[in-house]
């Protein structure tokens, strides 16, 4: 599928009625004797030796979406063919809208997200079907809709339901008058909307041919590959093929206060762990090299159940909170809720639960894991949820039994996402991931099983444990147990 900044283009110099230009919202118009400067996020772009027609026309499309015919100067045609000349300069900066035709707003405009593309209405068939891109996505925004996708570098903004409904109708193959003719709009402004939309990418005209209707995004191999929530949230966890707001921006300060570094334990006895001596480790000492060589996904148990020693050595080396430890030459000291692995900005938003089936030692149950405190809370009992867990997550590692234990890692979310925009979700991921491999290659050195786990049961954690999976919730799963008998014993 060709990138719709690519293929469009101003190639005439009619101004339809009904159509309106504008600048983007905090584009500023400098306007000096030599030259015009437009100041914009993406920079400051200078247009020496403006026309008047130019001049005029810029002033207006700062203040809001404006008729270029109304502009003086361009009912001469050859000053009407340099503005357009001249705009088309201006790339990305120019949002384009189609009027309402009775004075009260647009219908929708169209927002370049990146400073290259320009977008000019596209050819719009009458003998072929026309189809809402299945990656385009339709959100409210402030007092209308949103329509977006990664597959386009433009974002459509619908200010009416007029033109909102016309998304309901293309949501299946249909000809364009099909898609016009429940509108209560003219079918000028309709045509207009449509052509807009082609423009974008985000709605397609099928294919030449008889029989069903194919869109060229079916037939792409690559596209085939990617579900629509899959390729959305890659484009949106990543900066430079958007115009999203992205990094370290702090979008809740102010209206909320920053979840705290480290968890109120929850309600329960408390089981005080084992703290692991450098002199007198459980298991063998191992390289790194070894380690990271001997790593592998244990999915079967041995006879024998893992320890409350062992379990206490995991945990101290893999999750803790550490304290007493000297700053890194040139850096500060580090705050209290620092951990063995890293996380990204500090937030350290992971926390850590067991479902335990057998452990010498530690009776059946939910646990949660407190890092400063290096002990364990027995959760209220939920015997039926709990045995349903470990089965699950026994299963998901073809396990022929129940795992020994089992350790759910949670996310509290505003952790991250009070700091961060654009990344916040995807950064917590890839904390995941560190933590993963941290258990993998400790399991390893100390002659544990250890398996990571590709998924788990989001509602059915959030009931073993007792959260509001919307505020906490699982995102990572790690089985844990001793290693299978050799020799049948």
């Amino acid at each position: 599928m060709p990138s719709p900044a690519s293929s469009v283009g101003p190639s005439s110099a009619h101004l339809s009625e009904g159509e309106l230009w504008s600048l983007r919202e905090n584009v500023h118009v400098q306007l000096e004797d030599a030259h015009i400067a437009l100041v914009s996020r993406w920079g400051t772009l200078r247009i020496p030796q403006p026309t008047p027609v130019l001049r005029e026309a810029l002033r207006r499309m700062e203040l809001g979406p404006a008729r270029l015919e109304n502009v003086p100067g361009t009912d001469d045609l050859l000053q009407r063919v340099q503005l357009l000349a001249d705009l088309r300069q201006l790339g990305g900066l120019v949002v384009r809208s189609v009027g309402a035709g009775d004075g009260s707003g647009s219908l929708l405009s169209v927002v370049a997200t990146r400073p290259e593309s320009l977008l000019v209405p596209a050819a719009v068939p009458q003998d072929r079907p026309l189809r809402l891109s299945r990656f385009a996505a339709l959100r409210p925004q402030d007092r209308g809709w949103i329509l977006e996708s990664p597959l386009s570098s433009f974002r459509v903004v619908f200010s009416r339901p007029e033109a909102s409904s016309l998304i309901a109708a293309l949501g299946r193959p249909v000809t364009a008058a099909q898609a016009a003719r429940p509108l209560p709009v003219s079918a000028r402004s309709a045509h207009t909307m449509l052509s807009y939309l082609m423009a974008t990418g985000m709605v397609q005209a099928s294919e030449d041919g008889e029989g069903e209707p194919r869109f060229p995004e079916d037939c792409d191999p690559v596209l085939r590959a990617w579900s629509p929530h899959d390729l959305m949230f890659h484009w949106s966890s990543r900066p430079g093929l958007g115009d999203g707001v992205f990094g370290a921006t702090y979008p809740l300060r102010g209206a909320q206060p920053r979840p705290p570094a480290l968890k109120e334990l929850p309600a329960g006895p408390r089981v005080d762990l084992p703290r692991p001596h450098e002199e007198a480790r459980t298991g063998p000492d191992m390289s790194l090299t070894d380690a990271l060589e001997q790593r592998a996904s244990v999915r079967a148990h041995g006879t024998r159940p893992l320890t409350l020693a062992q379990l206490g050595e995991l945990l101290h080396r893999a999750l803790r909170v550490r304290t007493g430890r000297a700053p890194a030459p040139g850096r500060d000291a580090r705050p209290s809720s620092d951990r063995p692995y890293p996380s990204g900005g500090a937030c350290y938003e992971l926390e850590f639960y067991l479902s335990v089936s057998r452990c010498t030692g530690l009776a059946p149950g939910a646990y949660y894991y407190a890092p400063a405190e290096h002990c364990l809370v027995r959760l209220p009992d939920r015997e039926a949820a709990l045995g349903r867990i470990l089965a699950e997550a026994g299963a998901g590692a073809g396990l022929s039994d129940a795992p020994d234990v089992l350790l759910t890692m949670t996310a509290r979310f505003a952790r991250v996402s009070w700091k961060y925009s654009g990344l916040a979700y995807a950064l917590t991921l890839k904390n995941v991931g560190v933590v993963q491999q941290t258990l993998y290659l400790l399991t390893t050195a100390m002659g544990l099983a250890g398996c990571a786990i590709g998924t788990g049961d989001t509602g059915l954690s959030a009931r073993v444990f007792g959260l509001d999976w919307r505020e906490e919730s699982a995102v990572g799963e790690f089985l844990l147990g001793s290693l299978p008998d050799r020799d049948g014993t």
